[in-house]
């Protein structure tokens, strides 16, 4: 696993104690319910919950892209901005089959 750097370095208490059960799971309730982490862990044995959300490998390109990533934000931005224009119906093309 990759380091990371701490976003925010002041951490307040969430629970006092808890106890792993026998797979070594942890409930900390219903304000982390089904949400995802990345774990850290350090020397001393303090663990770290990063939230991460995961994304599908078919998307995962983007991201690893800079010069993709940066074109889709301008596009967003632009069509936020009102900055569209009509290019006409492309249903003509609807029921082509694509080459992957």
């Amino acid at each position: 696993m990759e380091n990371s750097t701490i976003v925010k370095q002041i951490f307040r208490p969430f629970k006092t104690v808890v106890q792993t059960d026998k797979e070594g799971s942890i409930n900390f309730g219903q304000e982390v319910q089904e949400k995802s982490y990345r774990v850290f862990i350090n020397d001393a044995g303090q663990i770290l919950l990063d939230p991460a959300e995961n994304i599908p490998e078919r998307e995962l390109w983007l991201w690893k892209n800079p010069e993709a990533l940066a074109s889709l934000r301008r596009g967003l931005e632009q069509v936020a901005a009102g900055e569209t224009r009509y290019l006409g119906s492309f249903a003509q093309y609807a029921d082509l089959e694509i080459d992957d």
